[in-house]
């Protein structure tokens, strides 16, 4: 072989060889890549599509917890009367507009389950508690999703949105249910994939059943194996496709993400393609090249061959030149200067590399040293970004002690579920002081309340500061939350000790104390009881009370209940598992109660007298707020309760005495019988005269319209018999005629007016003599009773020279009793008529009112002589009148005063400067007290 084909054969060897083992690597790599970002296009929609599902779940489940807060649905279970079917079917289409589609009925259930109401009729008063979805919120009390599940009597699965309607209270009130189309989820599902033609998607359940599924493979079988019950984030191949598997966040779904391998695989054949054709014309540049370097460089290796032998013999004689030498020295010298700046380059770039990686390394200790000291402080550490809300982006761990929730569940989705969990009634606090500190960029403190995991509120305090970047503007938030809930419960306690409780005494102390503390402490009950027996062998509450108020009380025996531990330990007592220690105590596990605190109370001599205790349906620990609190009361509780014991044993040596002052009062007692009954006999014939007076005087007012009616008739009689003969006799004529017609009417219209008369007066008199014979409550107008009692004593006011004016309203209506106001009404006139006008003079009696609010104010008033000053404060005593045996008993303004007090309810006052006369002002209730026994006298 000639010398210039092996150069060309070794050059093509020694530069082929690295160049094609170069390519290969470069292949590989460029290969991985390829898999690498199929991997990625797959995780990355399958994290998208796990987030959007998840962002949807929790919207849907936070649109029908804040549907569920709407007033209708509580005005659904509460109010006697339902909306009007037109006002139901417009705010259910309100609620459907929001997805026509998808949303198929909305039904509103009450805490049996039985359905309410429902945006589709037929399905109104069905049964639905033994739904999964029903039997899970009322369980968890928190929004739930389910499905798609097909209900019983349905006939297509679907998606249940379910809530607890709860009132202003915070008290369950029922549930809404939404019944969603499961097309949704793969309307969600195609809205994510709509970008990255080629895929599909399918959504699986925790029992690896297909929910969803969107594009060509969507809906097809998906054999996992054993991978069904892995619930991790992983990427593996099934059969001919390459799926990633995704857990979508805060649910029991997985998003699968699906591609065809043969698809997988297509960028890695067109990659082996490429490089077969850049490999086959790398070659053949290199076979040139080879070919044209051979003949350049064969003379001159062949010529150092020759000389490299010659030294190996010894002849180190001068050594010729030879062609392509100049070629051979300025390659070496320039790969010389090649080495020594590869040499420095690498140097410079080693010193880089080992500062870059001090550099890591040191940040690195820093942020271990600073999550070190997040990790130790005694408070959550917060990071929030700006944005509307200002989201969570970190939380230190410490957050799962303060709310039951992890930091990776609180920083999902939006990063707005911390603010969630705060208390409706703090929220516009805490955004209120978080702008302004954002305006001001400055620092912030709050103290507001939550609701951790458990549904239980907390305390926290949080102090904060306001980031800016180079041009002043606000750029994150970040600072840290104290638990504080011990702190402000004693405060509240200690609040409610001092402000509310202490100045109580007795069974107020005990029933504001228990109570207080119920809801200070939010459990379900606290007890005060006190022991009976020597040694105790039962227990009385003074006070059993829970969250929402005081509750029954209770007499139990010791043995067999929480009582017995505490009687025995004597100091604090935390007691759980009650139901499973004393099961002989029933009521334990009807309340649902778990766990018990007590403290035994004892007497300034160490006996034990009763028992302070604290029942909840969640664990307590010894060192808990309520063991704390009970410690620091239970020496006033004890005290107070000692203080009753006293004043019951001073109460017993009382009973004594009262029974000698009893015996020595009795006497007396007999004595004031005789002078009360006396004084009813009294009263009752001053009544019956008034009656008397006013049946003589209305039986003389109905004479006359009676005699004269008597009269006319007899004319009538008359005429009749003389119009008879004149018939008899055939010698009628027209004009006697018309006078007998004539005179007919006037007679008996002469008859009818009197017989009206006297009419009106007996139905005036039996009104007014039936309501002062009886004490009947009834409605009546003031105006009219008033007219009947004037009507029945027109008769008196006749024979007088007195008038009387009545300025009373028509429409003021009372609920009372009319028979005492009518005597009442008699006897102020006929007071006036007997003391207040002289004698031959006119006077006018004048009785107006007028509505005040929920009374009537009832204005008597004469301009008579009036009542001297000096007997104005005796005009209501008994007995007491200025014309003693000239017909006055002075009893008439005494029962005015007592029928105005006493059955009207009301009070009666004479005015000292009313002018001239006499001047009553009544004040009378429109709905008058009821009487303890209505009676008919």
């Amino acid at each position: 072989m000639k010398a210039r084909t092996r150069v060309a054969a070794a050059i093509l060897a020694f530069a082929a060889l690295p160049l094609i083992l170069v390519n290969a690597g470069s292949l590989a790599d460029l290969r991985d890549d390829a898999a690498r970002n199929g991997d990625l296009l797959l995780s990355g929609n399958a994290d998208e599509l796990a987030t959007l599902l998840a962002a949807t779940r929790t919207r849907w489940l936070e649109s029908v917890r804040a549907d569920a807060r709407l007033p209708i649905f509580e005005e659904m279970l509460t109010s006697d009367e339902a909306p009007s079917p037109l006002r139901l079917s417009r705010f259910f289409a309100a609620m459907t507009s929001r997805d026509t589609v998808n949303i198929g009925a909305i039904g509103v259930l009450d805490l049996q389950g039985r359905v309410v109401v429902d945006s589709q009729a037929v399905n109104k008063g069905r049964d639905e508690s033994l739904e999964p979805w029903f039997l899970r919120v009322v369980a968890s009390g928190h929004p739930q999703m389910i499905g798609p599940y097909t209900a019983s009597g349905e006939r297509r699965s679907a998606l249940y949105f379910t809530a607890l309607v709860r009132d202003a209270d915070e008290k369950r009130r029922g549930v809404l249910r939404m019944r969603m189309e499961p097309a949704v989820l793969g309307q969600v599902m195609s809205a994510a994939l709509i970008a990255t033609p080629g895929l599909s998607a399918t959504l699986l359940d925790e029992d690896g059943r297909t929910l969803a599924g969107v594009g060509p493979l969507g809906n097809a079988e998906l054999a996992l194996g054993a991978t069904a019950d892995d619930k991790a984030e992983r990427i593996l191949t099934v059969g001919n496709e390459r799926v990633a598997i995704k857990p979508v966040p805060n649910s029991p779904w997985r998003v699968v993400v699906r591609q065809p391998l043969a698809e997988w695989h297509a960028p890695q054949d067109q990659l082996n393609r490429e490089w077969v054709l850049e490999t086959l014309l790398l070659l053949g540049l290199l076979l040139g090249a080879s070919l044209l370097l051979g003949r350049r460089i064969a003379a001159p290796l062949a010529r150092f061959s020759e000389v490299a032998g010659r030294l190996a013999e010894g002849d180190y004689g001068p050594v010729p030149r030879w062609p392509g030498v100049e070629e051979a020295r300025h390659l070496g010298e320039a790969l010389n200067a090649l080495a020594a700046r590869l040499r420095e380059t690498i140097g410079t770039l080693s010193k880089e590399l080992q500062q870059r990686r001090d550099a890591e390394s040191a940040l690195r200790a820093s942020k271990e040293q600073y999550l070190d000291l997040v990790e130790q402080l005694p408070a959550a550490v917060y990071r929030c970004g700006n944005a509307p809300g200002w989201p969570m982006e970190f939380l230190s761990p410490q957050i799962v002690a303060l709310t039951g929730f992890t930091a990776s569940d609180l920083l999902a989705g939006d990063g707005q579920h911390f603010a969630r969990l705060i208390h409706p009634d703090d929220m516009a606090k805490c955004e209120a002081a978080i702008s302004e500190a954002a305006i001001r960029l400055g620092k912030y403190q709050l103290n507001y309340r939550i609701r951790d995991r458990d549904g239980e509120t907390r305390w926290v305090w949080e102090l904060g500061s306001v980031h800016t970047d180079a041009a002043g503007r606000p750029t994150q938030l970040t600072g840290v939350m104290f638990d504080v809930t011990e702190r402000e419960t004693a405060n509240q306690a200690m609040a409610l000790l001092r402000g509310r409780i202490e100045a109580r005494v007795g069974g107020d102390f005990f029933l504001a104390l228990a109570t207080g503390l119920a809801r200070v402490l939010d459990v379900e009950r606290v007890m005060i009881g006190r022991y009976q027996g020597l040694p105790p062998t039962r227990v009385v509450s003074l006070a059993l009370a829970h969250r929402d108020g005081p509750s029954e009380r209770a007499d139990f025996a010791i043995a067999g209940t929480p009582s017995a531990a505490v009687l025995a330990g004597g100091q604090i007592e935390v007691l759980d598992g009650v139901t499973q220690r004393f099961p002989d105590d029933a009521s334990l596990a009807t309340r649902g109660l778990r766990s018990c605190i007590g403290r035994r109370l004892d007497d300034s001599h160490g006996r034990p007298i009763g028992v302070l205790a604290v029942l909840h349906g969640q664990p307590m620990a010894a060192d808990d707020s309520a063991a704390r609190l009970l410690d620091l009361f239970q020496a006033r509780v004890a005290a107070e309760l000692e203080r009753v014991i006293a004043e019951e044993d001073l109460q017993r040596l009382a009973d004594t005495l009262e029974n000698r002052v009893a015996e020595r009062t009795h006497e007396l007692e007999e004595a004031n019988a005789s002078l009360s009954q006396a004084m009813e006999h009294l009263v009752q014939r001053e009544k019956l005269a008034s009656l008397g007076s006013l049946v003589a005087g209305v039986a003389h007012e109905l004479n006359t319209p009676i005699g004269n009616a008597l009269t006319v008739s007899t004319a009538l009689n008359d005429i009749h018999r003389q119009f008879a003969d004149v018939l008899a006799k055939g010698a009628v004529r027209r004009s006697a005629l018309d006078r007998f017609v004539a005179e007919n009417s006037e007679a008996t219209e002469l008859i009818e007016r009197n017989l009206q008369r006297a009419a009106a007066l007996i139905s005036h008199f039996k009104q007014v003599a039936v309501d002062q014979a009886s004490v009947r409550r009834r409605q009546f107008d003031l105006a009219a009773l008033v007219e009947d009692v004037l009507s029945t004593l027109s008769p008196r006011l006749k024979r007088s020279p007195h008038r009387v004016e009545v300025d009373i309203p028509p429409g003021l209506v009372l609920e009372s009793y009319p028979g005492p106001l009518e005597q009442v009404l008699t006897n102020l006139v006929e007071n006036s008529l007997v003391h207040g006008f002289e004698s031959g003079q006119p006077g006018v009696i004048r009785i107006s009112a007028e509505a005040a609010g929920p009374r009537i104010r009832l204005r008597y008033a004469d301009d008579g002589l009036g009542i001297p000053p000096a007997l104005r404060h005796r005009v209501f005593d008994p007995f007491f009148t200025t014309k003693l045996g000239q017909g006055g008993s002075g009893l008439g303004l005494y029962l005015v005063y007592n029928l105005v007090h006493g059955r009207l309810g009301g009070s009666i006052e004479l005015l000292d400067d009313a002018g001239p006369g006499a001047c009553f002002i009544m004040e009378l209730p429109v709905v008058a007290p009821a009487a303890g026994e209505e009676t008919s006298g």
